[in-house]
């Protein structure tokens, strides 16, 4: 937001009528937010209001808005409505409830025309949502709908129209965390992905420098050495697989390895640095690149071959990891999503302890990619079948703002203050997300609530107008006085200020990378796969899951490679050769698209 600021929505509708008389210049508020133009609405819709764009809508009657999706849950009705949710239902005059979707319930919602107010959807809903019309155009609504049209989400917006609309060009969906061009570099306190150690165990062998797989697996080899079995008696190991997400233990692995992020289900990765795309399993024609599965596969072949695999590797889902992880049988991993109750038992018997879980970085650490057009594969509508389309289109256009993403993120602005010019956490919010006493008052004020963050339209590291952040948690200061007693014995061993900065100071250095020059939209741009390339990728995927016990369990380099050998030729004649060659011209071409409609 270089010079541009967004209007709140409780302005934007007290100020219609100046809008509507002509007023084509920047408007700004109080807080210094800002709309352009509510003119030059778009193509109609299905059932586009006919006085949307000629006048503010009416909020005198009370009604009940409802949101839902796949990646929304049921509203937690104990604690409800927050302090951000009361916010929203005040300026609007509605109450506001949350639904999960699954994937048939939404169908039979849209089928029956009866979904939620507004829907949230994934990339494979979108064409049925726009050739069942259930969508508005959003284009209709400019004049109630300011935020969502701001000038910060331009190119989102164009996204949108062009390639995830219908022969109109309108607009009917948006998306949440949208990278705009006013953003603050930020790692956050500690990494989620990486090398992750047993902090009291990994510092009982002196820290030894992790840069790459095999001085990680150097250093668990000693750390089991210490700790070979449990307090309980149970045998100690590196890790184990889950097995319920499919490949994604392995290409995720070696997506931080290697420098990729990964296209869904994880036949294809996009170079973080140069944004090509590589064939990630069937790496015939790539010249020898290490490619993120074949790096995963390989990391866990040696883990196997040194005893430190857990044996039940092929059968371990992420509920027996977390119950693993929680008994204390683990020392490492790649991610902070199953550690279970590890580290929060073990600082309920001794607030000062070092047996906690800590992540290290791998090469590649998962952060400041600009998402200019904010997540991928999380589409919002408002729903062409609600009986309050208007109130609808109102209040996914306020998610999007400038206040609620603050709201959200940081608390409603009696918890925030603004100082030398700048907003901050007042000294009592500080302390809400770390004190145990306080979860209680952190529930109820929603800062962080689940639903809400999935749908707010703004990145955390937006910084807005007020100079602050979107979320006022990340400034160092804050981030400090939120480590455990091990994180900051970590920082105080390794002479960093905060654990991240492992990270940060490596890129510094040239020794790491972050996501900062990954072009997110190429992947959300890309045309859908066709039914014959999904059974092609389907077949490549279930051929490539019933090979791993031979890779993984190699006893010898001859019978790893004998083993991939036989897998690259069963996928050769599954046709692998034909999905390789069409995502290839296919991802060439989003390339393209995107590079010209800049």
């Amino acid at each position: 937001m270089k010079g541009k600021k967004v209007l709140s929505l409780l302005c934007a509708v007290t100020m219609a009528t100046t809008l509507l008389a002509g007023c084509g210049g920047t408007k700004t508020d109080s807080k210094g937010s800002a709309a352009g133009s509510a003119s030059g609405a778009g193509t109609s819709s299905a059932k586009a209001s006919s006085t949307a764009s000629k006048a503010a809508a009416d909020t005198s009657k009370h009604v009940d808005i409802t949101i839902g999706g796949l990646n929304l849950k049921d509203t937690d009705e104990a604690n409800w409505p927050t302090e951000t949710v009361e916010e929203l239902e005040k300026k609007f005059n509605c109450s506001i409830k949350f639904k999960g979707y699954q994937k048939d319930s939404l169908n039979l919602d849209l089928s029956g025309e009866n979904t939620t107010d507004i829907v949230q959807i994934n990339e494979d809903n979108i064409d049925g949502v726009l050739r069942g019309k259930h969508a508005v155009n959003l284009e209709d609504y400019k004049a109630i709908a300011p935020n969502i049209f701001a000038d910060a989400f331009t190119f989102r917006n164009n996204v949108m129209k062009n390639f995830k609309s219908d022969d109109s060009k309108g607009q009917y969906f948006v998306t949440p965390h949208v990278t705009t061009d006013n953003v603050e570099e930020t790692f956050g306190a500690i990494l989620p992905f990486g090398y992750a150690v047993r902090w009291d165990l990994y510092k009982e062998i002196g820290a030894p420098k992790i840069t790459n797989d095999d001085e990680y697996i150097a250093a668990l080899k000693k750390m089991k050495e210490k700790y070979p079995k449990t307090e309980s008696g149970d045998e100690t190991y590196a890790y184990s697989i889950y097995n319920d997400a499919k490949l994604h233990a392995y290409f995720h692995k070696g997506c931080l390895s290697e420098g990729y992020v990964n296209l869904e289900g994880g036949l294809y990765v996009q170079n973080v640095k140069t944004n090509e795309l590589v064939s990630d399993i069937y790496d015939v024609d790539e010249g020898g690149k290490v490619t993120p599965f074949w790096a995963g596969v390989k990391f866990y072949n040696k883990l196997y071959r040194e005893g430190l695999l857990d044996p039940d590797a092929f059968i371990t889902k992420g509920e027996d990891i977390r119950e693993k992880y929680s008994k204390g049988q683990y020392l490492g991993g790649q991610n902070n999503w199953y550690f279970g109750d590890y580290n929060s038992n073990e600082r309920k018997k001794d607030p000062n302890t070092l047996k906690e879980f800590v992540l290290l970085p791998s090469y590649m650490g998962w952060a400041n990619e600009p998402n200019k057009a904010g997540w991928s594969g999380k589409y919002y509508f408002v729903s062409s079948h609600s009986p309050n389309i208007e109130r609808a289109v109102m209040v996914l256009d306020y998610l999007q703002s400038p206040e609620a993403s603050r709201d959200t993120n940081s608390g409603v602005e009696s918890r925030w203050e603004v100082k030398d010019g700048k907003a901050v956490l007042k000294d009592d919010t500080k302390t809400i997300k770390s004190d145990g006493a306080r979860a209680e008052e952190l529930t109820k004020s929603g800062i962080g609530e689940s639903n809400m963050y999935s749908s707010v339209g703004y990145a955390d590291n937006a910084v807005l107008a007020d100079g602050g952040m979107v979320n006022l948690f990340l400034a160092n200061d804050i981030l400090a006085d939120t480590l455990t007693a091990a994180e900051k014995d970590m920082c105080k061993t390794l002479k960093i200020t905060l654990p991240s900065d492992l990270l940060k100071n490596g890129i510094a250095e040239g020794k790491n990378i972050d996501m900062r020059d990954t072009k997110s939209a190429i992947r959300m741009v890309i045309q859908a796969a066709t039914k014959d390339i999904n059974r092609i990728d389907g077949n490549v995927e279930e051929i490539t899951i019933k090979a791993l016990p031979s890779l993984v369990q190699a006893k010898t380099d001859a019978e790893f490679d004998a083993a991939k050998a036989k897998l690259m030729a069963d996928l050769k004649a599954a046709n692998v050769e034909k999905s390789v060659s069409w995502w290839k011209e296919n991802w060439n071409t989003a390339v393209s698209n995107l590079d010209s409609m800049k």
